[in-house]
């Protein structure tokens, strides 16, 4: 399956000689060498990387959809054609994704396959964008080509993907959930005075699989796509509860990615507080604060994190709005303890974290097993801290339980860290959880 970006060399050379740049000049502006530009032109190669497709785009003043060989205009604009006298966005999907030849189980092909299913996202959300594509939109919002009934069905199907996160794994849940993506970016174009609502849903769709790419599946270069995209229709869509959680997102990102960044964390997460100042459901403002609360924590910040886990409880008892909120998964009292808990660990204030926690994990429902895992591995962290390893390993091994069927690589991640620091006490209960976690990694990688 190809799965690289169908651009043109023939297009890129010419939009090159439009800005009347040379080809080394045109290499060092993208930061790539003379002879990469040569091959990408004579279609020796083929251009497989988003960042380096914007960058592309901004150098030469191009729409995206050129870049990504959706379009093959140079002359800048939305991605559209002329039929009939009237302005038409083209659709993306069919030129880049086939879903008939994904195998999910080969790391390589899932990862460029979904990668491709962001680039038509991004693609659709470019050329819907306000400004030089007015006339385009205008045109779009005169027909009604998706009906008020399908988007309801749709709002309702996209809401019932987020909330089964809860419990299903991304191996289960991934592929209906990039099916689902692939139909919302299909009709995008053709939703008439409905665009928003479609869009917005594109948005939480990406928001889910940029989640599960990130959080399951340790794809964080991946996971940035589709949370790019999450925001990116937020923004379009005018949804600031969508922005919002797509900046609680990214800073879970930078916070856990493959090279963490604190204070990047930070900043995204504050940057979602402050999309959230418009008014948003009262749920999703209170899991930002929750979210801020643990980067706040990881920061040493006592006061400030109490502070944030005090606005997310005085939120979660607010009244609930008519419109379900754009979460991912599920967000109540029981979680906002072990968010609670998980920060005193951080803080290093173990005593309260055990406690806390413990209740946690008496609160929630043996159907939400990502958060209780969660909840089992701060558990058992803060007993590894405090030197009760016996304890430690126990909690620990609940979580492995629970892996096995969520295939949760970030928390198989955490018990791996964790049982390389017990195991240097030499304790029995050390040696029966490193037999379980080799187990467990059998089944899950």
């Amino acid at each position: 399956m190809d799965t690289r970006c169908r651009m043109s060399g023939a297009w890129l050379k010419k939009a090159r000689g439009r800005k009347g740049l040379s080809q080394l000049e045109f290499a060092e502006l993208i930061g790539r060498s003379e002879s990469w530009v040569s091959k990408i032109e004579t279609n020796s190669i083929r251009l497989k990387d988003l960042d380096l497709a914007e960058r592309i785009a901004d150098v030469l003043g191009v729409p995206l959809a050129g870049v990504l060989g959706l379009d093959t205009s140079v002359s800048g604009g939305a991605a559209a054609s002329v039929s009939g006298g009237h302005t038409r966005v083209q659709s993306a999907v069919p030129q880049v994704t086939d879903a008939r030849e994904w195998e999910m189980w080969d790391s390589m092909k899932r990862r460029w396959f979904l990668t491709q299913a962001a680039l038509a996202a991004l693609a659709v959300t470019e050329a819907l964008r306000p400004g030089p594509s007015d006339a385009v939109l205008a045109t779009v919002f005169e027909r009604d080509g998706v009906d008020e009934q399908t988007v309801a069905s749709l709002e309702q199907v996209v809401l019932g993907w987020r909330q089964a996160y809860r419990t299903a794994s991304a191996q289960t849940l991934l592929g209906p959930a990039h099916s689902t993506l692939n139909l919302l970016v299909e009709m995008a174009p053709d939703a008439g005075p409905r665009q928003d609502r479609v869009v917005s849903l594109i948005g939480q769709m990406s928001a889910l699989v940029g989640t599960m790419l990130m959080l399951d599946m340790a794809d964080f270069e991946g996971a940035r796509h589709f949370l790019t995209v999450s925001a990116r229709a937020g923004h379009q869509s005018r949804d600031a509860e969508l922005t919002a959680l797509a900046l609680g997102c990214r800073a879970f990102h930078a916070a856990y990615g493959q090279e963490p960044d604190p204070r990047e964390s930070l900043r995204f997460a504050e940057g979602a507080l402050v999309a959230a100042e418009t008014g948003i459901h009262p749920r999703t403002h209170a899991w930002l604060q929750a979210v801020t609360s643990e980067m706040r924590a990881t920061a040493g910040e006592d006061s400030s994190c109490r502070r944030a886990l005090d606005i997310s409880a005085a939120l979660l008892g607010q009244p609930e709005r008519d419109r379900p909120w754009l979460g991912i998964g599920a967000f109540g009292t029981a979680k906002l303890t072990a968010y609670r808990g998980g920060d005193l660990s951080r803080l290093g204030q173990h005593s309260q974290a055990q406690a806390t926690l413990m209740e946690a994990l008496h609160a929630l429902d043996p159907s939400m097993r990502k958060h209780r895992c969660t909840a089992f591995i701060d558990l058992a962290e803060s007993f590894a801290r405090s030197g009760d390893i016996d304890a430690a390993c126990e909690h620990a091994g609940s979580a492995l339980t629970i892996i096995q069927k969520t295939r949760h690589a970030d928390s198989l991640k955490r018990v791996d860290v964790l049982h390389r620091k017990v195991t240097m006490t030499r304790a029995p209960a050390a040696r029966r959880l490193g037999e379980k976690l080799i187990g467990c990694k059998a089944v899950v990688t």
